[in-house]
């Protein structure tokens, strides 16, 4: 399964008409950036004077797009229901790192304890959906588990048909409900970081994000350490920092695949009783979910390239999240516990 596809497509790219030399210089030139993925994502729009005249250049090419598609998430417990196994949901993602991602959302909805509830995860494939394999995953329970199998499923008993990929909530009873399940810590986030150290972290997400490079079109989370105490003499890059980076065309999804694919070590080292702690860095706006996401995940302090939402602000001061949103190298906007970015 591939997180990239290619199609054929028609790009068009304008150039002024400057004369006939000049406008198939420019042309070429323009066609030559539209090519590129990257350049051409920097390209501005502007708009061109009136006493101009423009021209279109078509041009056929292959071109590298982000894939999306189903997956059905099945949970069986072998002690329950006769061992038959139940759908719980339908959910898009992009292909890759499905354990993980299951995991993680299995978590971060409050529907598991912790990774020891899991016997095993394993993808049972389908061909009913466009001949894609593997969009079928099995979660088997442990027997010791006192997981409620139903307790994934609607009040009528029917399971959640369907969560798009850019749906962080969606499927739950209630907000109330999933607050609830957020641990609470009996010692603050003290950890902090140097504010040059916050646009590293930044720009190694984004030097790591392999499928956005190709497409342009996927979200990206990385986790990264804490340290003890901000060493101003002693600053640490990006890259040195990051532990783990993962990709999706979902931002929630991104998260939930980075939770999941650490969660014991999330889970045992950064807790009350140890002094380990540790951020995410999300190339997104921070919407209220991914708060709850990190939240659940004792994940003290959430870095984003976009914007936060105003419930987003309100939950990470509720549960002592610094939460940093529009990193640029002109401007970084601290919205809670801004003694931690120094």
């Amino acid at each position: 399964m591939s997180r990239v596809k290619t199609f054929p497509i028609t790009r068009l790219v304008s150039t002024n008409l400057t004369g006939e030399q000049g406008n198939s210089l420019e042309l070429a030139n323009n066609l030559e950036l539209a090519n590129s993925h990257e350049r051409a994502n920097s390209l501005e729009l502007t708009e061109k004077p009136e006493r101009e005249q423009s021209s279109v250049g078509r041009l056929a090419i292959d071109d590298t797009i982000a894939s999306e598609e189903p997956l059905e998430i099945w949970l069986k417990h072998p002690l329950k229901q006769g061992g038959n196994a139940s759908l719980l949901l339908t959910t898009m993602r992009s292909p890759g790192d499905d354990v993980a991602l299951v995991t993680g959302w299995l978590h971060s909805s409050g529907l598991l304890a912790n990774s020891a509830d899991i016997q095993s995860v394993t993808h049972t494939g389908s061909e009913r959906i466009k001949g894609n394999e593997a969009n079928q995953i099995l979660v088997t329970l442990h027997p010791q588990s006192d997981f409620d199998i139903t307790s994934g499923q609607s009040q009528s008993g029917s399971h959640i048909e369907y969560v798009n990929s850019g749906c962080g909530v969606c499927g739950q009873r209630s907000i109330d409900v999933l607050l609830d399940k957020i641990p609470q810590r009996d010692m603050p986030n003290n950890a902090s970081l140097l504010n040059n150290e916050v646009l590293s972290l930044a720009n190694a997400l984004r030097q790591q994000q392999t499928a956005f490079a190709a497409t342009g079109g996927s979200h990206g989370a990385g986790l990264f350490a804490l340290p003890e105490s901000a060493d101003l003499n002693a600053p640490q890059t990006g890259a040195n920092r990051l532990i783990d980076v993962r990709e999706d065309i979902g931002r929630h999804n991104a998260l939930d695949k980075l939770i999941g694919a650490n969660l014991p070590m999330l889970l045992v080292e950064n807790t009350p009783e140890k002094t380990k702690e540790y951020g995410v860095v999300i190339s997104s706006r921070i919407s209220f979910d991914l708060v709850q996401k990190a939240a659940m995940a004792n994940i003290g302090m959430i870095l984003a390239m976009g914007a936060p939402s105003t419930l987003a602000i309100e939950l990470a001061k509720e549960c002592d999240i610094c939460l940093v949103g529009f990193i640029s190298q002109k401007r970084i906007n601290v919205y809670t516990c801004d003694h931690r970015i120094v």
